[in-house]
């Protein structure tokens, strides 16, 4: 019973993507690990391998290849969430996305018994792919990503297309500023039984300071990020201003041991923790979001550079 009621409540929860204020929930789930143990921030992390998903106009000093695979198991592992990530020096980022929930029943009304039965039972999965390029405009980096998407909910599929747009600026050796403008034209999403959604434009800032513990021969680096949305989202948001809303993430890397990072965050409501561990050109991440109501989430990916 326990497990029909997160299914159903995570079921429902997709559903209501249907409506245009969150249509663009699909795009938003993250990319890497170590970004999602930071708080869920990543517009000003250069060393991701899913630059497509955060700011590909860190290409223009990405100078290697970069590869992640990435598997998740959230709300006691109903939810699927799997990534591979790609960066090709500082050409080109490629991420691919894929949420699923699996063996979701489908009730009807028996009229002779008067109770609901299954009558079928049927798999959600959501695919992503973004691809990340960068120009310099009038001595500004920038960062172009089109994403596609493809959505088969219930017995009715989708397929959706839109522009990210992302760049930063460095105020010093130790601090980063970034912004990402998501949905830049509006992202419409086009359904097989001719209804279409339109994801609003939405913006993210973000800013990163490096430092030094005192006293301790540690370094870390500080994250502090935002979300403006257009989408009227009022108690579903941190703060709401009439149709403007936001959110706020947190995020804080130290470093623990030269081939160890100790990560910690918070993502809107709630906690987030994690491991990045290094040898040679091999990387494990580990991340653990705490919540509540849906249980817990779990990442994992193993990366690589050359």
């Amino acid at each position: 019973m326990k497990k029909l009621f997160l299914i159903i409540t995570i079921a429902l929860t997709i559903a209501q993507l249907s409506a245009d204020k969150y249509a663009g929930e699909i795009f938003r789930m993250g990319a890497g690990v170590e970004n999602y143990a930071l708080g869920n921030t990543g517009l000003t992390n250069s060393n991701t391998a899913a630059l497509a998903y955060w700011n590909p106009a860190f290409l223009s000093v990405s100078q290697s290849n970069n590869f992640e695979i990435m598997h998740a198991e959230e709300y006691e592992g109903l939810l699927q969430y799997d990534i591979i990530a790609a960066t090709f020096g500082n050409k080109v980022s490629v991420v691919l996305t894929r949420i699923g929930i699996d063996d979701i029943p489908l009730t009807a009304w028996n009229e002779d018994t008067n109770r609901p039965y299954i009558y079928k039972n049927v798999n959600n999965s959501d695919l992503a792919l973004f691809v990340g390029f960068q120009r310099n405009i009038l001595g500004l980096n920038v960062g172009f990503t089109p994403k596609f998407a493809y959505r088969n909910v219930a017995e009715e599929s989708a397929f959706g297309f839109g522009l990210d747009l992302s760049s930063y600026y460095t105020l010093s050796e130790d601090w980063l500023v970034a912004f990402k403008l998501r949905d830049a034209f509006s992202t419409p999403i086009l359904w097989s039984n001719d209804t279409t959604e339109s994801v609003l434009p939405s913006m993210d800032l973000e800013t990163a300071y490096s430092f030094q513990y005192p006293i301790l021969n540690r370094t870390g680096k500080f994250i502090a990020a935002t979300s403006i949305y257009t989408e009227s989202r009022d108690e579903a948001a941190t703060q709401s201003f009439g149709i403007f809303s936001t959110d706020y993430n947190l995020g804080l890397s130290t470093k623990i041991h030269p081939n160890a990072d100790f990560l910690l965050g918070y993502d809107v409501d709630t906690f987030t923790t994690g491991l990045k561990l290094s040898y040679k050109n091999w990387f494990v991440n580990y991340a653990f979001k705490h919540n509540t109501e849906l249980k817990n989430s779990h990442r994992i990916s193993m990366e690589f550079k050359i």
